[in-house]
């Protein structure tokens, strides 16, 4: 297991300045194609288990920020053409498969203890270039969104799998921390906390393709 900490503090915002700015933007395109969702404060979801294509909701109480994988970033296939994909061509492809977390709200910022879960698998190009081993990284993102539905925040983590001979299967658990300072009179359960791959524009295109 890889454990990150994506700590966000008042003082890291106030600092980003233009290079923080230039980051964000060149980041890719994932999170600048998509629509963020209103947050509905209130809503108490119970499921956990991603389903391919489908926006999941972690089972939260309803005082704590909303934590989401959105449904067309929860997956990425990497081909040997992205512009062509085709299945044989395939090299490998990684998923959500469940998300869960435990919420702690103090007088002046609320922290998350996230468990993100996933499934990988070769494909047949892959099969063929990894001889014994074959190590693969998918990059995916979380994004801190506000009330207003501002990009507070966003971190990249990179997600390795290690195939060894003959497994073409694997599954891997990441665990990360996020806090969201609150100025007086905010409330956590008005923000967003988004997950979901950090995908090039022909890897969005082609989850598209598949609904």
């Amino acid at each position: 297991m890889n454990r990150h900490f994506g700590v966000l503090s008042l003082l890291t915002v106030l600092s980003l300045g233009l290079s923080g700015c230039q980051a964000v933007e060149s980041l890719g395109q994932s999170i600048n194609s998509i629509k963020w969702p209103a947050s509905t404060e209130g809503t108490d979801s119970t499921s956990k288990t991603v389903s391919s294509g489908q926006t999941q909701v972690a089972d939260l109480p309803t005082n704590c920020p909303q934590l989401k994988i959105l449904g067309e970033i929860s997956e990425i296939s990497q081909f040997a053409n992205p512009k062509a994909p085709k299945s044989e061509d395939l090299v490998s492809s990684a998923k959500f498969t469940t998300i869960d977390a435990s919420c702690s709200v103090a007088p002046n910022s609320v922290t998350l203890e996230i468990a993100l879960d996933f499934d990988g698998t070769l494909g047949p190009v892959g099969m063929k270039n990894g001889g014994s081993e074959a190590n693969y990284a998918y990059p995916y993102f979380l994004s801190v969104i506000t009330p207003s539905g501002q990009i507070l925040s966003k971190d990249v983590f990179a997600l390795s799998m290690v195939y060894n001979s003959g497994n073409i299967q694997m599954h891997k658990q990441d665990k990360l921390r996020q806090t969201i300072p609150l100025m007086a009179g905010q409330t956590a359960s008005g923000y967003q906390i988004v997950v979901g791959f950090q995908l090039s524009e022909d890897e969005l295109n082609y989850n598209r393709t598949q609904k």
